[in-house]
């Protein structure tokens, strides 16, 4: 049985993988280091100083951890200033009717985001409604691939990590979900190398029905 259904934002929910990449890239030419779409992908769910080391790559030691925490911080304040134009046209596509139908079961649902903007994008989404548990990200000590984030999600929910799905987009979200025990459903072909319980390319492939077959599959498929 689904006792819980925890998303991940940021190129899951919202439409924002985009808005990070044109924030961070406007920092990377700012400080003249190297910044693609790859690599973009493989900062999301990163805490800031991690992405920040991660930009740096190689010239990390000639930077200062106060230099480091600015930087982090004006990269933070590019991105606010995009997601000001967020609406709910920015939703990805599937992912309302995904949680209507997960509301209409009766099965809860938590938000594990990194960013420390979710709750203003999701009330700008128009689905702040949908989620019974958003976890506050400054109240978690390890972020993503460390677990806690989706561990604190099942535990605030009251539910066995074992008995959840997650939904995530990013590497490191993947790895998290994967040592909490839980589900994986992974959004993007970047993501086969981890072996997510369930795969898929795009967002609308992720239907109520489809996941309840696919996390039953699961349970129902004896161990080798």
């Amino acid at each position: 049985m689904i006792q819980a259904v925890i998303f991940d934002l940021d190129g899951v929910i919202a439409d924002t993988v985009e808005l990070y990449y044109i924030a961070t890239k406007r920092i990377a030419d700012e400080i003249g280091v190297p910044f693609d779409r790859r690599l973009n992908q493989q900062l999301q769910g990163m805490s800031r100083q991690a992405m920040v080391e991660a930009l740096l790559g190689e010239k990390a030691g000639e930077w200062t951890k106060e230099e480091k925490v600015k930087l982090g911080e004006r990269r933070g304040m590019y991105y606010r200033e995009l997601i000001e134009q967020l609406t709910p046209h920015n939703i990805l596509p599937g992912m309302y009717s995904l949680l209507q139908h997960i509301r209409n079961d009766g099965v809860p649902v938590a938000l594990a985001s990194s960013s420390s903007n979710a709750f203003t994008v999701v009330e700008r989404l128009g689905v702040r409604s949908f989620f019974d548990v958003i976890v506050d990200v400054k109240t978690i000590t390890q972020l993503k691939p460390n677990p806690e984030i989706f561990l604190t999600a099942a535990n605030e929910l009251g539910v066995d990590p074992r008995d959840c799905i997650a939904i995530e987009d990013g590497e490191a979200g993947i790895q998290a979900i994967k040592q909490a025990g839980m589900f994986s459903v992974g959004i993007g072909k970047h993501l086969a190398p981890l072996s997510p319980d369930w795969l898929v390319e795009r967002t609308e492939q992720v239907t109520w029905e489809q996941l309840k077959r696919m996390f039953l599959k699961k349970r129902t498929t004896p161990l080798m």
